[in-house]
């Protein structure tokens, strides 16, 4: 295994085909199945990174991203699981952008996407169990009018959102930089300033999926917006990052 990952971390991106002609070469047997097995190792250790449809990368240089999300977002997620089970949502702290950002957040809001027409029962879960502010599908007027630190914030999850890697819940990076780009609420409240700053953070430290981002988008039929967004307010050329 590590003679074919040696072999792998002088290819800026391959794809299994590469793989197979590397275990072809060093005389490994290479069917597709233990071609497929070696790439699921690779990944699974963290080695490679999946940046596409059948497309990959070594992480030497950049790698999985991954947030360890505070108590308080933990504590919001578990109830709405021992509540609702099967309901299909996705969290996202505001404070998770401080790694990328000039201005530390100091106030954070935990936003969570709830799967159609059950939002109204995770607020009702989430304001019976006391968990602070909690706003169902708030304007941004009334986001800062009733602001606290912790503040949950309910709204409606689009159909096809990637699931979160580890837990499913959680929000991956494709999905936060589309929302930044196209999140009417979430736009109100990053500075625009700011997101030429994050894009370039992102970009150069982690691996980003595109085929997943380009999903994505499309569910949301965002992919020309964020496509000028990148351009105009991201200040990142098609040579740093196309989609």
């Amino acid at each position: 295994m590590a003679i074919i990952l040696n072999k792998l971390t002088d290819k800026e991106s391959f794809a299994r085909d590469d793989v197979q002609v590397i275990m072809e070469e060093i005389g490994y047997h290479s069917s597709s199945s233990s071609v497929n097995r070696v790439v699921n190792q690779l990944l699974a250790k963290g080695d490679i990174a999946r940046v596409g449809r059948n497309r990959f990368i070594p992480t030497q240089s950049v790698s999985s991203y991954h947030y360890s999300h505070s108590d308080c977002a933990v504590n919001v997620a578990e109830s709405i699981q021992g509540h609702h089970p099967y309901v299909d949502f996705r969290l996202f702290e505001l404070v998770q952008l401080n790694e990328f950002v000039n201005h530390q957040i100091g106030k954070n809001i935990i936003f969570v996407s709830v799967e159609s027409e059950l939002e109204e029962d995770v607020f009702n879960t989430l304001w019976n169990e006391n968990h602070g502010s909690v706003l169902l599908k708030p304007k941004a007027e009334d986001l800062f009018r009733y602001m606290t630190d912790d503040m949950v914030v309910i709204s409606r999850l689009p159909s096809e959102s990637p699931r979160g890697t580890s837990l499913f819940w959680d929000t991956r990076i494709e999905k936060i930089l589309v929302d930044i780009a196209v999140d009417k609420l979430l736009r109100k409240v990053v500075y625009s300033s700011e997101y030429p700053e994050i894009f370039r953070e992102v970009i150069s430290k982690y691996a980003i999926d595109k085929s997943t981002m380009t999903r994505y988008l499309r569910r949301r039929g965002a992919m020309d917006k964020f496509r000028k967004f990148l351009v105009d307010e991201a200040c990142i050329s098609a040579e740093q990052f196309s989609i």
